[in-house]
């Protein structure tokens, strides 16, 4: 559905000159002569702000001024046709068509009716950048040029032209009737996922042999679960890891042995019962560094001794989670303790965000239901749509409650630690006229808007707010539902306002 505002404005008439004028002077002065009227036109696609003279049956009206413009991205049509469709009553209509542009952005077609009366006007844009099909309304064609009325003067507006507004980052969006939960606005921080954040130790102290590391996974790596991280060679000595493993084979050789002596009844059972005792103890030491409980030394063998030797046992350090490599402190040919961190990985693929919610709104969080939040250093919107947990006490430090929340991170934009701005999103929901958040500007502490009351006339509201989703805000006095607001480039028509050197200058060249 369309939507459109009509200003009127006479258009000053010719100084004649000291002599005699030719016809085609005489036809230019009464082109000329006639009051102009500006109508702006909304689509979904397309805003159509056009200015003409008055028109006259029988006459070349004189150039119309129709400015195209695509709202996706708030550009000028560059390309493509333009047709006006002057339908009658009876279904009947004049067409009159024009190819191109005669500037970006601008179509000037100068069309002629015969007859007078009025008309149902239909703009069709047909190009690359949009096809469109615009109702603009009544258009009147009077008998004869005194037919044509005197218009009303226009209350004084802040002007912004269309140029300025093309070359500038500008947008606009229509204040409509939506339903808002009300929020709470709390500072949060990312946070991982628990499960999805693992720190990986160096289960036992050793060296980290320099040609077996130097291709292990750097920072910014994707790991899978199990992959080796980093080779270790553990340090020898009573109760080390190589010390355990020669053990373990130790014992699994007289566990065999044992087993064939009961067999022949050289032994008693006993023994071979306790030798397994011994060895299960062992491979739970084992196990306790983080090494599994069967002999994997590459150079022992059930008929060879154990060597307790570092060169004998190498461990592989494994990645307990799938993800990413946030942090590596494994250097190859270093020696390492026990306990020492060695690398850290996330999984991004979801993340929590934790905020701090006032004490005074606590007694409402039981009622939220998810939020909306920004980080640091951009203003894209994300959501988290699900609670995780909510603290049962008030931290005495900061007097704010606790609050996770879990949200997707599908491409890695949130990152862990970064902060955040939200708004805790409650059960309760309002209805009213909303606007984006962007269209909304604080100035002397006020919070006001612009609104868009022609193609290239604007006006300052204040305005007098309700509830907001993070995304748009009810406002309960200042815009009307249908009204377009200023998104984008506001500062700039605030400028205008005040005419100062940053938009003089800017002339219009219709």
């Amino acid at each position: 559905m369309t939507k459109q505002i009509v200003l009127l404005s006479t258009l000053a008439l010719l100084v004649a000159g000291c002599g005699g004028q030719s016809t085609q002077e005489k036809a230019t002065s009464e082109e000329t002569s006639l009051p102009s009227q500006a109508v702006t036109v909304w689509s979904s696609e397309t805003e159509l702000f056009y200015e003409h003279p008055l028109m006259v049956a029988g006459r070349k009206s004189g150039p119309w001024a129709i400015h195209v413009t695509q709202l996706d991205g708030f550009r000028p049509v560059r390309e493509g046709s333009l047709t006006l469709r002057f339908r009658r009553p009876d279904g009947a209509a004049y067409v009159h068509n024009s190819d191109a542009p005669s500037r970006p952005g601008i179509f000037t077609p100068r069309p002629k009716i015969p007859e007078a009366g009025t008309f149902r006007l239909f703009v069709i844009v047909d190009g690359a950048q949009v096809q469109d099909t615009v109702e603009l309304g009544d258009v009147t064609v009077y008998e004869s040029p005194s037919d044509v009325p005197t218009p009303d003067e226009s209350a004084a507006e802040i002007s912004y032209l269309k140029e300025q507004q093309w070359d500038a980052s500008f947008g606009i969006a229509e204040a409509q009737e939506r339903s808002i939960q009300r929020s709470i606005e709390a500072p949060g921080t990312i946070e991982p996922v628990a499960g999805q954040h693992a720190k990986v130790s160096a289960p036992v102290s050793g060296l980290t042999p320099a040609q077996a590391n130097l291709d292990m996974p750097a920072p910014g790596d994707r790991v899978q679960e199990g992959q080796t991280l980093g080779i270790l060679s553990p340090s020898g000595g009573e109760g080390s890891y190589a010390d355990l493993m020669g053990r373990i084979e130790r014992l699994e050789r007289e566990v065999r042995r044992a087993e064939r002596l009961v067999e022949a009844e050289a032994i008693p059972e006993k023994r071979l019962v306790e030798t397994r005792h011994d060895l299960e103890l062992a491979r739970a030491a084992l196990e306790s560094m983080g090494g599994g409980g069967e002999s994997s030394s590459p150079l022992a063998s059930p008929s060879s001794e154990p060597s307790t030797s570092s060169a004998g046992f190498n461990y592989d350090l494994q990645a307990p989670i799938s993800g990413r490599v946030q942090e590596r402190h494994l250097a190859p040919g270093s020696r390492v303790e026990v306990g020492t961190v060695l690398y850290t990985i996330v999984d991004p693929s979801r993340v929590w965000i934790r905020l701090r919610v006032s004490a005074e709104h606590a007694a409402a969080v039981s009622e939220a239901t998810g939020a909306v939040f920004t980080v640091e250093g951009s203003d894209t919107a994300y959501e988290a749509s699900r609670v995780v947990s909510t603290a049962a006490a008030i931290d005495t430090d900061t007097r704010t409650l606790p609050v996770r929340l879990e949200a997707s991170n599908s491409n890695g934009a949130l990152k862990i630690g970064m902060m955040a701005d939200a708004q805790l999103l409650l059960e309760e929901t309002q209805s009213g006229v909303a606007i984006p958040n962007e269209a909304i500007q604080t100035e002397d502490g006020q919070p006001v808007a612009y609104v868009e009351t022609g193609g290239e006339s604007f006006e300052r509201r204040p305005l007098e707010l309700g509830p907001t989703d993070g995304q748009y805000t009810l406002v309960e006095r200042g815009v009307q539902a249908g009204e377009h607001v200023v998104t984008a480039g506001a500062y700039q028509v605030y400028l205008a306002s005040l005419g100062t050197s940053e938009t003089a200058g800017h002339g219009h060249p219709h």
